[in-house]
Protein backbone atom coordinates (compact mmCIF):
# COMPACT_ATOMS: atom_id res chain seq x y z
CA UNK A 1 0.00 0.00 0.00
CA UNK A 2 3.17 2.51 0.80
CA UNK A 3 4.41 1.92 -2.88
CA UNK A 4 1.11 2.45 -4.37
CA UNK A 5 0.96 5.66 -2.54
CA UNK A 6 4.36 6.33 -3.35
CA UNK A 7 4.00 6.08 -7.13
CA UNK A 8 0.48 8.09 -7.16
CA UNK A 9 2.49 11.01 -5.39
CA UNK A 10 5.29 10.87 -7.55
CA UNK A 11 2.86 11.03 -10.31
CA UNK A 12 0.94 13.79 -9.48
CA UNK A 13 4.39 15.83 -8.80
CA UNK A 14 5.49 15.10 -12.28
CA UNK A 15 2.09 16.13 -13.86
CA UNK A 16 2.46 19.48 -12.28
CA UNK A 17 5.60 20.32 -13.50
CA UNK A 18 4.40 20.39 -17.19
CA UNK A 19 2.27 23.34 -16.26
CA UNK A 20 4.50 26.48 -16.69
CA UNK A 21 3.77 29.60 -15.42
CA UNK A 22 3.60 32.61 -17.26
CA UNK A 23 7.14 34.47 -17.08
CA UNK A 24 6.44 38.39 -16.61
CA UNK A 25 7.87 41.02 -18.92
CA UNK A 26 8.65 44.41 -18.81
CA UNK A 27 8.45 47.16 -21.19
CA UNK A 28 10.24 50.97 -20.85
CA UNK A 29 10.85 54.04 -22.78
CA UNK A 30 13.67 55.66 -23.47
CA UNK A 31 12.17 59.01 -23.17
CA UNK A 32 9.82 60.17 -20.50
CA UNK A 33 8.66 62.94 -22.26
CA UNK A 34 8.80 63.00 -26.40
CA UNK A 35 8.49 66.70 -27.82
CA UNK A 36 6.81 66.90 -31.10
CA UNK A 37 6.44 69.64 -33.69
CA UNK A 38 2.93 70.00 -35.53
CA UNK A 39 5.25 69.56 -38.99
CA UNK A 40 5.85 66.02 -38.65
CA UNK A 41 9.14 65.72 -38.24
CA UNK A 42 9.37 62.32 -37.14
CA UNK A 43 11.11 61.45 -33.14
CA UNK A 44 12.67 58.31 -32.77
CA UNK A 45 12.36 56.72 -28.91
CA UNK A 46 13.61 53.02 -28.23
CA UNK A 47 11.26 50.94 -26.52
CA UNK A 48 12.88 47.94 -24.41
CA UNK A 49 10.21 45.20 -23.97
CA UNK A 50 11.98 42.46 -21.67
CA UNK A 51 10.60 38.85 -22.93
CA UNK A 52 11.03 35.46 -23.33
CA UNK A 53 9.43 35.82 -26.85
CA UNK A 54 11.27 37.82 -29.55
CA UNK A 55 7.86 39.34 -30.29
CA UNK A 56 5.76 41.75 -29.06
CA UNK A 57 1.87 43.51 -30.04
CA UNK A 58 2.41 46.91 -28.66
CA UNK A 59 -0.44 49.76 -28.45
CA UNK A 60 -1.00 53.09 -27.19
CA UNK A 61 -3.91 54.74 -24.97
CA UNK A 62 -4.48 58.76 -24.87
CA UNK A 63 -2.88 59.34 -28.06
CA UNK A 64 -4.36 62.66 -29.46
CA UNK A 65 -6.00 63.00 -32.76
CA UNK A 66 -3.51 63.36 -35.58
CA UNK A 67 -0.49 61.79 -33.54
CA UNK A 68 0.79 58.42 -35.25
CA UNK A 69 3.31 55.35 -33.97
CA UNK A 70 5.27 53.26 -35.84
CA UNK A 71 6.86 49.99 -34.50
CA UNK A 72 9.92 48.13 -35.43
CA UNK A 73 11.30 45.57 -33.36
CA UNK A 74 15.18 44.42 -33.64
CA UNK A 75 15.43 40.91 -35.19
CA UNK A 76 16.37 39.04 -32.46
CA UNK A 77 13.95 40.81 -29.80
CA UNK A 78 10.65 42.75 -29.02
CA UNK A 79 12.38 45.57 -28.09
CA UNK A 80 12.93 48.42 -30.69
CA UNK A 81 12.54 52.06 -32.01
CA UNK A 82 9.22 54.33 -31.91
CA UNK A 83 8.61 56.53 -34.84
CA UNK A 84 6.22 59.24 -33.52
CA UNK A 85 4.74 61.96 -35.69
CA UNK A 86 2.47 64.79 -35.12
CA UNK A 87 0.34 66.23 -38.09
CA UNK A 88 -0.38 69.99 -38.88
CA UNK A 89 -4.06 69.61 -37.31
CA UNK A 90 -2.85 67.70 -33.74
CA UNK A 91 -4.04 69.99 -31.25
CA UNK A 92 -0.96 71.69 -29.20
CA UNK A 93 -0.76 70.66 -25.65
CA UNK A 94 0.68 68.25 -23.02
CA UNK A 95 -0.75 64.39 -23.30
CA UNK A 96 -0.42 61.25 -20.53
CA UNK A 97 0.01 58.36 -22.59
CA UNK A 98 0.26 55.00 -21.89
CA UNK A 99 2.21 51.93 -24.08
CA UNK A 100 1.18 48.64 -23.71
CA UNK A 101 3.12 45.25 -24.50
CA UNK A 102 1.84 42.16 -25.05
CA UNK A 103 4.46 38.87 -25.20
CA UNK A 104 4.98 35.73 -24.12
CA UNK A 105 1.40 35.54 -23.19
CA UNK A 106 2.02 38.08 -20.42
CA UNK A 107 1.53 42.05 -20.04
CA UNK A 108 3.50 45.00 -19.46
CA UNK A 109 2.44 48.66 -19.54
CA UNK A 110 4.12 52.11 -18.88
CA UNK A 111 3.09 55.53 -18.74
CA UNK A 112 4.58 58.91 -20.70
CA UNK A 113 4.18 62.08 -21.68
CA UNK A 114 3.62 63.20 -25.08
CA UNK A 115 4.08 67.48 -25.63
CA UNK A 116 2.59 68.90 -29.11
CA UNK A 117 4.35 72.13 -29.92
CA UNK A 118 3.66 74.32 -33.22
Amino acid sequence: MALSAALMLSGCGSRASMISAVQPISVMLGLEKITLSRDETPVNVMIFIDSTSETAVVSFTGLPAGVSVKYAASDTSPSGMLTFMASNFTPVGTYAEKVTAVSAGATASTEFTVVVVK
